[in-house]
């Protein structure tokens, strides 16, 4: 039986972008048996709230892995370099990430390359405004504050792309995650980037409301999905695919069965139904349910993660792979 733990114990210290992986720091969902005798796949998610780790306990949860004869170690981190970080370390193999991080990762020497497309958009993703701000587009916000999660993040992107594509500046203000709708609502910014479920959250609340929907205004692009090493692919060619394979189950499961969908989101997130049932709407209906990539959605992602600064940028065909998709998927239970 599956097990939930909120430590786990050691700590890997890393050259690699003089980052410190803090395993006691990581939350394990859906943590699997080493004991068991079935090939294990330790997958990596950015954060609890980020969709891939919705798709990954799903997938878990309905015995997808189980069906694919491997088993599977879920481990929540705190952000996507720190899930990059855990997998150079060696703990783990597969990772939810994104087309700006594995290009980042590849540049500083990392073998990354992603495995599969979640998402062709920012989808969820707002700038936010307080209700009573005189501000209704986009392009009002110059030369104001404008709240991001941290340098080099992708709200770090979307502040960057809405300034080249608005032909504005403003000053992007690093607050996390967790200090975005804080500091609007006290009036620290004007604005804030702010990521899904929170922007629906608060939408639904009336706390704020949205000038911009990144999801809606960016071309579409090789977003999101799931990333690995090169080296992992070679040396386990067949995990990696039956990996796959019950991940875009899980993606399957959760777009054909509403009710069933909305409730895990709600309960994952800690959100109301309400919420959650936007986030289903208007995140998971898009997501890829084959994980099919092409080069153009690729160049296109790599046009825009030159607006984060990145030194060093590998060419687009050199971040993905289609040797694993599109993924193999059974009728959803």
């Amino acid at each position: 039986m599956a097990k939930r733990s909120n430590t786990c114990s050691g700590r890997v210290v890393l050259g690699w972008a003089g980052a410190t992986l803090m395993a006691s720091t990581s939350v394990g969902l859906g943590l699997s048996s080493a004991a068991n005798a079935a090939e294990m796949v330790r997958i990596g998610l950015a954060t609890k709230t980020w969709f891939p780790t919705v798709i990954a306990q799903t997938a878990e949860d309905q015995g997808y892995f189980k069906d694919e004869g491997i088993e599977a170690e879920l481990t929540v981190y705190q952000s996507g370099a720190e899930a990059v970080t855990a997998m150079v370390a060696g703990a783990a193999d597969i990772i939810g990430s994104s087309s700006s991080v594995t290009a980042s990762s590849r540049a500083k020497g990392v073998d990354a390359k992603l495995i599969g497309l979640l998402g062709s958009g920012n989808y969820g993703w707002q700038l936010m405004v307080l209700p009573d701000s005189p501000i209704t587009e986009a392009k009002q916000v110059e030369g104001e504050n404008v709240g991001i999660t941290s340098a080099g993040s992708l709200s770090d992107m979307l502040a960057r792309w809405t300034m080249s594509d608005q032909s504005i500046t403003f000053e992007s203000i690093p607050l996390g995650g967790g200090g975005l709708l804080p500091n609007l609502i006290s009036e620290n910014v004007t604005a804030a980037v702010v990521y899904s479920p929170l922007s629906y959250d608060v939408l639904a609340k009336g706390d704020a409301r949205a000038v911009l929907d990144y999801g809606t205004a960016m071309p579409e692009h090789l977003n999101s999905g799931w990333a690995t090493t090169g080296s992992f692919i070679e040396e386990n060619p067949e995990l990696v695919q039956k990996a796959t394979n019950a991940l875009y189950r899980g993606v399957a499961y959760l777009q054909d069965n509403k009710d069933a969908a909305i409730k895990i989101i709600a309960d994952l997130n800690n959100i109301s139904p309400e919420v959650a049932e936007m986030e289903w709407k208007n995140v998971f209906l898009k997501l890829s349910r084959t994980g099919e990539m092409n080069a153009d959605l690729a160049a296109t992602a790599m046009e825009l993660a030159k607006l984060t600064g990145i030194e060093n940028m590998p060419q687009a065909e050199e971040i993905w792979t289609d040797a694993f998709t599109p993924a193999v998927i059974a009728p959803a239970k």
